[in-house]
Protein backbone atom coordinates (compact mmCIF):
# COMPACT_ATOMS: atom_id res chain seq x y z
CA UNK A 1 0.00 0.00 0.00
CA UNK A 2 1.19 3.79 -0.71
CA UNK A 3 1.42 6.10 1.98
CA UNK A 4 -1.15 8.53 2.25
CA UNK A 5 0.82 11.46 1.84
CA UNK A 6 2.00 9.75 -2.07
CA UNK A 7 -1.56 8.76 -2.92
CA UNK A 8 -3.02 12.46 -2.33
CA UNK A 9 0.55 13.72 -4.60
CA UNK A 10 -0.14 10.97 -7.05
CA UNK A 11 -4.24 11.84 -7.66
CA UNK A 12 -3.05 15.68 -8.21
CA UNK A 13 -0.45 14.67 -10.86
CA UNK A 14 -2.57 12.68 -12.48
CA UNK A 15 -5.92 13.71 -12.21
CA UNK A 16 -7.20 10.99 -10.09
CA UNK A 17 -5.81 8.70 -12.23
CA UNK A 18 -2.49 5.99 -11.36
CA UNK A 19 -0.22 5.47 -13.85
CA UNK A 20 3.52 4.37 -13.39
CA UNK A 21 4.69 7.74 -13.88
CA UNK A 22 2.65 9.83 -11.71
CA UNK A 23 3.35 6.98 -8.89
CA UNK A 24 7.13 7.35 -9.32
CA UNK A 25 7.23 11.29 -9.41
CA UNK A 26 5.01 11.26 -6.29
CA UNK A 27 7.70 8.92 -4.18
CA UNK A 28 10.26 10.64 -5.86
CA UNK A 29 8.95 14.37 -4.73
CA UNK A 30 8.03 12.49 -1.18
CA UNK A 31 11.11 11.12 -0.85
CA UNK A 32 13.29 13.96 -2.41
CA UNK A 33 11.68 16.28 0.84
CA UNK A 34 12.43 14.00 3.58
CA UNK A 35 15.77 12.99 2.77
CA UNK A 36 17.21 15.99 0.88
CA UNK A 37 15.31 18.48 2.44
CA UNK A 38 14.16 18.22 5.74
CA UNK A 39 17.17 15.69 6.78
CA UNK A 40 19.94 16.93 4.63
CA UNK A 41 19.35 20.52 4.74
CA UNK A 42 17.28 21.44 7.60
CA UNK A 43 19.12 18.93 10.12
CA UNK A 44 22.54 18.37 8.92
CA UNK A 45 23.43 21.67 7.68
CA UNK A 46 20.85 24.34 9.26
CA UNK A 47 20.53 22.62 12.45
CA UNK A 48 23.74 20.94 12.85
CA UNK A 49 25.66 24.49 12.50
CA UNK A 50 23.33 26.41 14.92
CA UNK A 51 23.92 23.80 17.36
CA UNK A 52 27.82 24.21 16.84
CA UNK A 53 27.58 27.29 17.52
CA UNK A 54 25.40 28.06 20.57
CA UNK A 55 28.44 27.51 22.95
CA UNK A 56 31.97 28.82 22.88
CA UNK A 57 35.28 26.46 21.97
CA UNK A 58 36.69 25.13 25.65
CA UNK A 59 33.22 25.17 26.89
CA UNK A 60 31.33 21.58 27.09
CA UNK A 61 31.78 18.32 28.68
CA UNK A 62 34.60 15.73 28.16
CA UNK A 63 33.45 11.92 27.70
CA UNK A 64 36.86 10.34 27.59
CA UNK A 65 38.04 7.57 29.78
CA UNK A 66 41.13 6.13 30.34
CA UNK A 67 40.25 3.81 27.27
CA UNK A 68 39.85 6.74 25.57
CA UNK A 69 42.96 8.50 25.78
CA UNK A 70 44.81 5.28 24.86
CA UNK A 71 43.81 5.48 21.28
CA UNK A 72 45.85 7.14 19.05
CA UNK A 73 45.97 9.38 16.54
CA UNK A 74 45.93 7.65 12.66
CA UNK A 75 45.48 10.54 10.72
CA UNK A 76 45.13 7.70 7.71
CA UNK A 77 41.73 6.54 9.48
CA UNK A 78 40.57 9.69 7.25
CA UNK A 79 39.85 7.34 4.30
CA UNK A 80 36.81 6.12 5.83
CA UNK A 81 36.03 9.14 8.14
CA UNK A 82 35.88 11.56 5.17
CA UNK A 83 36.53 9.52 1.42
CA UNK A 84 34.24 6.62 1.89
CA UNK A 85 31.66 7.76 4.44
CA UNK A 86 30.32 10.57 2.89
CA UNK A 87 30.26 9.44 -1.25
CA UNK A 88 28.59 5.90 0.24
CA UNK A 89 25.89 7.71 2.90
CA UNK A 90 24.69 10.11 -0.26
CA UNK A 91 24.83 7.30 -3.24
CA UNK A 92 22.56 5.78 -0.60
CA UNK A 93 20.38 8.27 -0.36
CA UNK A 94 20.14 8.42 -4.03
CA UNK A 95 19.44 4.78 -4.27
CA UNK A 96 16.31 4.71 -1.91
CA UNK A 97 15.03 8.02 -2.96
CA UNK A 98 14.86 7.44 -6.82
CA UNK A 99 15.64 4.29 -7.58
CA UNK A 100 13.79 1.90 -5.14
CA UNK A 101 11.56 4.54 -4.42
CA UNK A 102 9.01 2.68 -2.26
CA UNK A 103 11.97 2.03 0.36
CA UNK A 104 12.33 6.20 0.27
CA UNK A 105 9.61 6.99 2.81
CA UNK A 106 11.20 4.92 6.12
CA UNK A 107 14.29 5.55 4.48
CA UNK A 108 13.93 8.94 4.78
CA UNK A 109 12.11 8.82 8.46
CA UNK A 110 14.69 6.60 9.61
CA UNK A 111 17.21 9.46 8.83
CA UNK A 112 14.67 12.42 9.66
CA UNK A 113 14.44 10.63 13.00
CA UNK A 114 18.03 10.19 14.12
CA UNK A 115 18.81 13.57 12.90
CA UNK A 116 16.18 15.94 15.20
CA UNK A 117 17.07 13.79 18.32
CA UNK A 118 20.36 14.26 17.86
CA UNK A 119 20.66 18.18 17.41
CA UNK A 120 18.26 18.55 20.26
CA UNK A 121 20.36 16.50 22.32
CA UNK A 122 23.41 18.42 21.20
CA UNK A 123 21.28 22.05 22.23
CA UNK A 124 21.22 20.67 25.50
CA UNK A 125 24.11 18.45 26.21
CA UNK A 126 27.42 20.06 24.93
CA UNK A 127 29.82 17.47 24.21
CA UNK A 128 33.31 18.71 22.99
CA UNK A 129 36.42 17.36 21.79
CA UNK A 130 37.95 20.56 21.62
CA UNK A 131 41.14 19.78 23.74
CA UNK A 132 41.67 16.81 21.75
CA UNK A 133 42.18 19.31 18.83
CA UNK A 134 44.02 22.11 20.75
CA UNK A 135 47.16 19.24 21.66
CA UNK A 136 47.17 17.97 17.87
CA UNK A 137 47.36 21.14 16.25
CA UNK A 138 49.56 22.68 18.98
CA UNK A 139 52.50 19.53 17.57
CA UNK A 140 51.14 18.96 14.32
CA UNK A 141 52.84 15.51 12.09
CA UNK A 142 55.03 17.84 9.78
CA UNK A 143 54.47 16.31 6.15
CA UNK A 144 51.95 14.12 6.75
CA UNK A 145 49.30 14.11 3.48
CA UNK A 146 46.23 12.82 5.56
CA UNK A 147 46.94 14.61 8.61
CA UNK A 148 46.95 17.64 6.89
CA UNK A 149 43.54 16.84 5.49
CA UNK A 150 42.59 16.46 9.28
CA UNK A 151 44.03 19.68 10.44
CA UNK A 152 42.07 21.60 8.04
CA UNK A 153 39.18 19.73 9.04
CA UNK A 154 39.42 21.00 12.16
CA UNK A 155 39.73 24.24 11.05
CA UNK A 156 36.04 24.22 9.81
CA UNK A 157 34.30 21.69 12.02
CA UNK A 158 33.04 22.38 15.32
CA UNK A 159 34.24 20.81 17.67
CA UNK A 160 30.91 20.16 19.42
CA UNK A 161 28.08 17.74 17.94
CA UNK A 162 29.63 14.85 19.54
CA UNK A 163 27.31 12.98 21.45
CA UNK A 164 25.68 10.67 19.81
CA UNK A 165 27.93 10.59 16.65
CA UNK A 166 26.01 10.70 13.74
CA UNK A 167 29.00 9.36 11.49
CA UNK A 168 28.11 6.15 13.29
CA UNK A 169 24.16 6.81 13.46
CA UNK A 170 24.33 7.23 9.78
CA UNK A 171 26.19 4.56 8.66
CA UNK A 172 24.35 2.09 10.59
CA UNK A 173 21.08 3.48 9.39
CA UNK A 174 22.59 2.82 5.94
CA UNK A 175 24.31 -0.55 6.72
CA UNK A 176 20.54 -1.59 8.47
CA UNK A 177 18.61 -0.39 4.89
CA UNK A 178 21.22 -2.33 2.78
CA UNK A 179 20.68 -5.33 4.73
CA UNK A 180 17.10 -5.38 5.26
CA UNK A 181 16.79 -4.75 1.52
CA UNK A 182 18.89 -7.33 0.28
CA UNK A 183 17.27 -10.04 2.51
CA UNK A 184 13.99 -9.33 0.55
CA UNK A 185 15.76 -8.65 -2.61
CA UNK A 186 18.68 -10.92 -3.20
CA UNK A 187 21.16 -10.80 -5.83
CA UNK A 188 24.93 -10.43 -5.81
CA UNK A 189 25.20 -7.17 -6.15
CA UNK A 190 22.69 -6.51 -3.43
CA UNK A 191 24.79 -8.81 -0.87
CA UNK A 192 27.93 -7.32 -2.15
CA UNK A 193 26.50 -3.84 -1.04
CA UNK A 194 24.94 -4.65 1.92
CA UNK A 195 28.36 -6.64 2.85
CA UNK A 196 30.28 -3.78 1.54
CA UNK A 197 27.97 -1.28 4.07
CA UNK A 198 28.50 -3.01 6.98
CA UNK A 199 32.20 -3.26 6.82
CA UNK A 200 31.98 0.59 5.80
CA UNK A 201 30.17 1.19 9.08
CA UNK A 202 33.17 -0.86 11.41
CA UNK A 203 35.45 1.43 9.39
CA UNK A 204 33.28 4.24 9.85
CA UNK A 205 33.03 3.98 13.75
CA UNK A 206 36.36 2.91 14.41
CA UNK A 207 37.92 6.03 12.49
CA UNK A 208 36.23 8.86 14.51
CA UNK A 209 38.17 7.59 17.72
CA UNK A 210 41.33 7.11 15.47
CA UNK A 211 41.35 10.89 14.12
CA UNK A 212 40.05 11.76 17.49
CA UNK A 213 36.38 13.24 16.50
CA UNK A 214 34.62 11.80 18.89
CA UNK A 215 34.60 9.42 22.12
CA UNK A 216 33.71 6.05 22.56
CA UNK A 217 30.62 6.42 24.41
CA UNK A 218 29.52 8.48 21.47
CA UNK A 219 29.95 5.78 19.01
CA UNK A 220 27.56 3.71 21.26
CA UNK A 221 24.96 6.15 21.82
CA UNK A 222 24.98 6.96 17.89
CA UNK A 223 25.08 2.96 16.64
CA UNK A 224 21.83 2.85 19.46
CA UNK A 225 20.36 5.88 18.57
CA UNK A 226 20.40 4.35 14.46
CA UNK A 227 19.11 0.74 15.24
CA UNK A 228 16.52 2.14 17.97
CA UNK A 229 15.14 4.95 15.45
CA UNK A 230 15.44 2.41 12.21
CA UNK A 231 13.42 -0.34 14.70
CA UNK A 232 10.64 1.97 15.46
CA UNK A 233 10.29 3.03 11.83
CA UNK A 234 9.61 -0.58 10.54
CA UNK A 235 7.98 -1.54 13.49
CA UNK A 236 5.37 1.62 12.67
CA UNK A 237 4.90 0.55 8.75
CA UNK A 238 4.29 -3.26 10.17
CA UNK A 239 7.39 -3.88 8.92
CA UNK A 240 6.57 -2.94 4.96
CA UNK A 241 8.87 0.05 4.03
CA UNK A 242 6.44 2.00 1.45
CA UNK A 243 3.60 2.19 4.33
CA UNK A 244 4.95 4.86 6.25
CA UNK A 245 3.59 8.54 6.06
CA UNK A 246 -0.27 8.49 8.00
CA UNK A 247 -2.76 6.13 6.41
CA UNK A 248 -6.29 6.30 7.80
CA UNK A 249 -6.76 2.91 10.33
CA UNK A 250 -10.30 3.04 9.47
CA UNK A 251 -12.07 -0.32 8.19
CA UNK A 252 -8.78 -1.69 8.60
CA UNK A 253 -8.51 -5.86 8.48
CA UNK A 254 -7.95 -7.81 11.29
CA UNK A 255 -4.59 -8.55 12.45
CA UNK A 256 -2.52 -5.46 10.91
CA UNK A 257 -0.54 -2.96 11.87
CA UNK A 258 -3.27 -0.35 13.68
CA UNK A 259 -0.94 2.65 12.75
CA UNK A 260 -0.28 1.57 9.26
CA UNK A 261 -2.83 -1.55 8.62
CA UNK A 262 -0.25 -3.53 6.58
CA UNK A 263 0.01 -7.79 8.19
CA UNK A 264 2.04 -8.00 11.20
CA UNK A 265 5.57 -9.61 11.40
CA UNK A 266 6.82 -9.21 7.31
CA UNK A 267 9.99 -7.63 6.66
CA UNK A 268 11.07 -4.69 5.24
CA UNK A 269 10.32 -4.77 1.35
CA UNK A 270 7.72 -7.74 1.95
CA UNK A 271 4.07 -8.23 0.70
CA UNK A 272 1.33 -9.74 3.14
CA UNK A 273 -0.06 -12.41 1.82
Amino acid sequence: MKPHVVRILERALSGGRSTFWSERASYWIVNTLLVFGLFFVLTQIFLYRWTGNLYAEGEGFRLDGMLDNRIPFIPQMALFYLFLYYPWTFLTMLYFTFIEYRWGPAFGMSLLLVGFISVAIYAVFPVSVYWWRRDLLADPLAGNFWAEIMYRYYERDTSFNCFPSLHAAKSTVVALFWLWYCRMHPSRLRVAAAAGSVVLAAGVVLSTLFVKQHYIVDEIAGIGLAVAASSAVVKLCGREPDTLIGRSCSRRPRGTHPACGVSRGTWPGRRSR
